[in-house]
């Protein structure tokens, strides 16, 4: 009796293997949006790095053309300290041995040590000097011997900014009224208020052939634009490689399309 009906083909099914229509096309999509979005970042990372190579090119260039300026003879207001950082001042006065400054987690080749800041009286000024690196004791409780005398002299020193870190902290409760006092990091407004005078915005490095100091081997920057550049090298590598693992996909996905006809 049923001879004369045609069995049901399934022919709108698919089997439970294949992949649903247009679901190859939004993978494509959405590797393609994860591609813009990684090169994006890939690319902003790499220009940042050569940007910050440029600068410390600047910083070297400005560095060495400062070196063959001539000196200056007095203290210069925190305005003009940018566009002089790295001119050599000499100044006449004395330094004020009773409170010192000693920069906290200052290192050299590896060893742990304190940058010694002595505030030096001038006619009408006062301004730390930067007489250089002392190692710390193992006892953290031993302090370094940093005495100097307060005699009229003349020193020559040059500007440049306080050491700062990548990311500044709260500053670290200093050890009372003693001196010399530790700080880490502090700003020129938290070194005035611990010495309880106005200070200018920047310090003086002693000189290396100026008497009473210590280690001075004083750097433009503490890394070259070398390593910037290595930086910038890694991200737009990063950047080929994701290039290269889509183009892979992207063949793949056109070959399973074209075997199962699609």
């Amino acid at each position: 009796m049923n001879a004369g009906r045609q069995p049901y083909s399934g022919g709108g099914a698919r089997a439970s293997g294949d992949a649903a229509p247009g679901t190859g096309m939004r993978r494509a999509v959405i590797a393609t949006v994860m591609l813009v979005a990684l090169l994006s970042l890939f690319f902003a990372a790499g220009v940042w790095q050569l940007d910050r190579a440029a600068e410390k090119r600047a910083i070297l260039e400005r560095f060495a053309s400062a070196a063959e300026s001539g000196l200056i003879t007095e203290l210069i207001p925190d305005s003009a300290a940018e566009t002089l950082r790295f001119t050599s001042v000499r100044l006449t006065g004395r330094y004020l041995p009773q409170r010192q400054i000693l920069l906290d987690n200052m290192t050299d080749g590896g060893r742990s040590g304190y940058q010694v800041l002595t505030p030096f009286v001038t006619a009408d000024r006062t301004v730390l000097v930067n007489r250089g690196w002392v190692p710390a004791d193992p006892d953290r409780s031993v302090l370094p011997y940093i005495a100097v005398g307060n005699d009229t002299r003349t020193i020559v020193g040059r500007i440049n900014n306080f050491p700062a870190p990548g990311l500044r902290l709260e500053q670290l409760a200093d050890n009372g009224a003693d001196w010399p006092r530790r700080m880490l990091f502090p700003t020129a407004a938290e070194l005035g208020r611990a010495l309880e005078v106005e200070l200018p915005a920047y310090q003086l490095q002693l000189g290396a052939d100026e008497p009473d100091g210590y280690l001075r081997e004083w750097r433009a920057v503490e890394s070259g634009p070398e390593k910037h550049m290595g930086y910038a090298f890694q991200w737009f590598s990063f950047a080929a490689l994701a290039c290269i693992f889509y183009a892979l996909l992207m063949l793949q996905w056109i070959r399973a399309r074209r075997a199962t006809g699609q």
